[in-house]
Formats: structure tokens, sequence, C-alpha cells
């Protein structure tokens, strides 16, 4: 008759390779000297692939590590009987509680789920469970989440910051997404315009570090030199290396080498503009940009053929957001960016928030490509009757687009890139 440190093995082993385990906590460490205090578990997939996520919390950082089933497996049994006293076990059908005397006798206790919570939470694939596909989830304490005030120290997300830790996840995944098409055997070099309270800039750093191991250096750029102070103060209280924030502007900022992912949330009005000919002049790699309060159209729109778009004032200046936000898409599209604009978060926590998501190709396409994207803004100036938008001023002015009218007219001669760049085909998603 196995007894009940083997039954708890089994139990691990099993549940791993059956892949019904749904998630374990390791905690109370046998040793004073073992730096890790807890490591907690959920099942992750990761292209395809059904995975165990291992994330391992010391007093100040937290590290994860993904297994496949065979690995996982053996790690799980090695937490429960060498580094850990207690574990806490959900799998589809029960929920364990295992524990280990000082003496080494192991007492295991078993709770049957009831039948209604054992279909649902089998019947749910891991890659539909959004609060457990979280890449920093709920319940594991995350260093700059706790520091920023979004986490207790429990790892628990403060009720008044459940939208924003919401927020920063999907803002994560938006990266993670179009990591592949960052350098994989350098430096990451990223600059974060209008930085704010930081709380995207502390998670993208903790994207890269943390959880997929890579090497990157970031900037954060804001006007205020109190906020400027806050975030650096933040970095030195964790010790994070590579996270540096300085008081400038757009416009005034040069950085020292190329630059690999250019950031730029709720910059306001042409400063959206400002970030995106920016990041398309230093020719960075991605773009990432959240537009905020869109003026400069909505204050030319007038009375025309579109009324009565613009007859009412709210949704004036709806339409006039989604025809810039649009606008740049395109343009960025005949710079050479396959580009996409996606909804930010859940419609349900802001309507306004879309996401233009750009990432630069270097295969050679067609020119017709760059010049119809051109000839799409041209028309549709003309139908609004506004002159060239900030974005496409700018492009010209760093030599990026060919040319530009103030009438609307179409333009003959496709954009060129910045030397050395190849065009490519974008593709504007909505």
């Amino acid at each position: 008759m196995r007894d009940q440190a083997q039954e708890l093995i089994c139990l691990l082993k099993e549940s791993a390779v059956t892949k019904t385990l749904r998630k374990a906590a390791f905690s109370g460490v046998r040793s004073a000297e073992q730096p890790v205090t807890r490591v907690g578990v959920r099942p992750v997939e990761l292209r395809g692939q059904w995975m165990l996520q291992f994330t391992s919390q010391t007093a100040t950082q937290q590290f994860h590590q993904n297994l496949g089933v065979e690995e996982a497996a053996e790690e799980l049994s090695r937490l429960a009987t060498k580094v850990f006293r207690n574990a806490h076990i959900t799998t589809d059908l029960a929920v364990y509680e295992g524990r280990f005397s000082r003496k080494g006798k192991c007492f295991l206790r078993k709770e049957e789920l009831a039948p209604t919570v054992t279909a649902a939470v089998a019947a749910t694939p891991v890659s539909h469970n959004r609060s457990r596909n979280y890449l920093i989830p709920e319940g594991v304490p995350c260093p700059f989440l706790i520091q920023t005030g979004v986490m207790t120290k429990e790892g628990a997300v403060k009720a008044s910051h459940a939208r924003k830790f919401g927020q920063i996840n999907r803002f994560l995944e938006f990266i993670n997404d179009i990591v592949e098409q960052l350098p994989a055997d350098q430096t990451l070099n990223i600059v974060d315009f209008g930085c704010g309270k930081s709380y995207l800039t502390f998670a993208t750093h903790y994207l890269f570090t943390t959880l997929l191991k890579r090497d990157c250096s970031i900037i954060g750029l804001d006007r205020r030199p109190d906020v400027v102070q806050t975030c650096s103060k933040i970095v030195d209280e964790l010790s994070l290396t590579n996270l540096k924030f300085s008081v400038g502007d757009i416009s005034g900022y040069m950085p020292e080498g190329s630059v690999d992912l250019v950031i730029s949330l709720h910059a306001c009005d042409t400063a959206t503009d400002d970030a995106l000919a920016q990041a398309v002049r230093w020719n960075s790699k991605v773009i990432l940009a959240v537009p905020c309060c869109q003026h400069e159209l909505n204050e030319h729109l007038t009375a025309s053929a579109l009324s009565p778009l613009t007859t009412y004032g709210l949704v004036k200046e709806r339409f006039a957001s989604l025809a810039t936000d649009s606008m740049r898409a395109s343009l960025l599209t005949a710079v050479g960016y396959q580009t996409q604009i996606l909804e930010f978060i859940d419609m349900e926590h802001t309507p306004k928030n879309l996401l233009i998501r750009s990432v630069r190709k270097s295969d050679r396409s067609p020119s017709d490509v760059s010049a119809r994207a051109i000839m799409d803004v041209s028309r549709m100036r003309s139908q609004l009757g506004v002159t060239p938008m900030a974005l496409e001023r700018r492009l010209a002015e760093f030599g990026l687009l060919s040319s530009t009218t103030t009438s609307g007219e179409a333009v003959d001669a496709p954009p060129k890139l910045a030397e050395g760049e190849s065009q490519q085909q974008g593709a504007m998603l909505s």
C-alpha cells in the first residue's frame, strides 16, 4: 500500500501527463537558505503545445519557466518532496492539500469538486481561459505591480485597479504576438514616448527580461519631472537594470543607436503623429501607438456632404478620431509597415482606445502598394475638404514621402523609405 507521500508524487505526475492539472502552489520552504519562497504552477498553451508554467517568487524578484509534460512532472515531484512542505493542487476532478511535517511525514487531504464545477473546469480549454492565460497571472505576486499599487503583497489584484490589470496584460499580448519580428541576436532598444506613470513601461521591461529572458534597454520619456522622479525611484527600489526614465519630449530626443520598438500611449493629439514620424525616421522594427484626443481633423471639419456625421458634436468627434487613425494607418503602410488597428482593451472598459500596431517588413513589395495607400489618404482628405494632417506633413519633412499636396490631389510618385530599407505591402485590419 502506497503511503501518502507516494500518492502525492503520483498525483502530481499523473495530472501533468494527463493534462488535468489546473493549478498548483508550493510554499513553506524546507530550508531557510532556500531563496525561492513560493512557486505557482498553471497550464499554458504556447505555439499549440500544452505546457506548465512555473512562477518562482523570491523576496524581490519573480522568475518564469515553461516546461513540457515530462519535465514538468519531474519538477512538480521535486518541489513537493525536496523544496517545500506544503502543496495546494487543483485538478479537473478535485482539490488536494499536501503537507509534510518536520519529521517528514506526509498528510494528504482530498476534496472532490461538485459535478457541475468539474464539468465546467474540464470543458474550458486552456487557450480560452482568459484569467489563466494572462501573461502576468492574478494570484502570483509581481514586484512592479505591487510597487505601483495594482497588486497586494500576496498577489491579489486590488479592486480599484482591476481594469488597469486587464489593460496591462492585454498590452503585453500585443507585444508578445510580434516578438518574432524583433531581432533575436542582440539587445533590444525600446523607446516609450510620454510614458506617464509607466505601468506599461514597467510591464514591457518585465515581459522581455523576466518572461521572455531577453536583453533589452528601455528609455521612458515624459515632460513632467515629478513623474520621471517617481518612476526612477521605483527602478531603484526594485533594482531594475537597463530601464531608465528621463525628462524629454518626442521631437527633441535622439537615440544613441538603432531603435527596435517605439511605444506611444495616449500622446495627445498631434503628439502621436510626432511619435509615429520619429519611429519611421529611425526605422523602428515595430511601432505601438494608442492615439488620444485627436483634435486636429475635428477642428477642420465643416458641414459637408458627410452631414449629419459632422452636425452632432459627439458623432463628429468620434468620426474625426476614426478617420485620423485610418489615415495614419495608411500612411504607415505607405512607408513600408504592415499595419493593424486593434481594440486595446474590451469595449466594456473604455470604448475609445484603439491601438495602431505596425511592423516594418524587409522584403520588397510592388511600389504601387505605397502609391495606392497615399492615394487613399489623398482622396479621403479631398472628400473631407482638408489639407494634409500632421503625420503626412512630418513624413514629408523627413523625406519619407516623395510629395504631399495641400489641396487633396492625388500623389503621382510613390513614397520612398529611409536608406537601406525596402517597401512592403501593409495590411490594415479592423
